[in-house]
């Protein structure tokens, strides 16, 4: 008997540094889903299989598709779009800069097996609270902020003050700290009346609310007839997490 030993040849793998990834920013509220893409280049000369979204940081990954991409031709790296489903953390949680790990298979081991590699990419990520405004619309003036009616429609005289209503809820589950919220309204047609911003100064914790607060706008007294949208928006910082349209007419004097 002839016994014949060997081994099998080991090919190496394509080199992270040849899988380049890119993806958007992505600003999405705490403990919501959404659906991420990257696009993921291979500027080597072999192919690349089973790439996927392995990992996300705080971030967890619900759900990945897996794409195989060719090697690179004579015009250029060959390149696939990635799709995956992600969940927020809470968003005290989440950091301004995110890692997201993508996985692929490539080259040989000693036993035959596809190597698997990773690569790394930072993606800009802002996680904002899941808070939203509420009781928006009209009043008769500061003192009946409380007399919320639900009018979204309001008609005034030049010269009179326009008081619109709100408040805000937190229907995440992360406590927001006084002061972090600020409502913007504003009057889109500037010449007829401007803006003005209220800090939300009550903490709220999951299912709470602030106070219903109101702002005064003062229409101008040579302003034009006629109709205006009014935007009540709820930002933290610049990020815009809720708004509500208003109309505003002002008649013929």
């Amino acid at each position: 008997m002839i016994l014949i030993s060997g081994c099998v040849s080991t090919i190496d793998p394509v080199n992270p540094e040849d899988v380049i990834a890119s993806i958007n920013p992505i600003t999405i509220k705490e403990f919501q889903e959404q659906e991420i893409s990257v696009d993921v280049f291979n500027n080597a000369t072999e192919a690349i299989d089973d790439v996927r979204v392995a990992s996300f940081d705080t971030f967890t990954v619900i759900s990945k598709g897996n794409v195989n991409i060719p090697a690179k031709t004579k015009d250029g790296a060959s390149s696939v779009t990635l799709t995956a489903r992600i969940q927020a953390p809470g968003f005290k949680a989440a950091a301004n800069t995110t890692t997201l790990t993508l996985s692929y298979a490539s080259g040989k081991d000693e036993k035959g097996a596809p190597v698997i590699r990773t690569k790394t990419v930072s993606v800009q990520t802002t996680v904002l609270p899941n808070a939203s405004l509420q009781f928006v619309g009209f009043v008769e003036s500061y003192e009946k902020r409380g007399e919320w009616t639900g009018l979204n429609t309001w008609t005034l005289e030049k010269g009179k003050n326009a008081t619109i209503t709100f408040s805000v809820k937190n229907d995440g589950k992360t406590t927001i700290d006084k002061n972090s919220l600020k409502v913007v309204v504003e009057i889109d047609n500037k010449e007829i009346g401007g803006s003005d911003t209220f800090i939300i100064g009550e903490a709220m914790a999951m299912g709470g609310t602030s106070y219903t607060e109101a702002v005064v706008l003062n229409i101008k007294k040579d302003a034009p007839n006629g109709e205006t949208p009014v935007y009540v928006k709820l930002f933290m910082g610049e990020n815009l997490i809720d708004s509500k349209t208003l109309t505003l007419k002002v008649k013929l004097t």
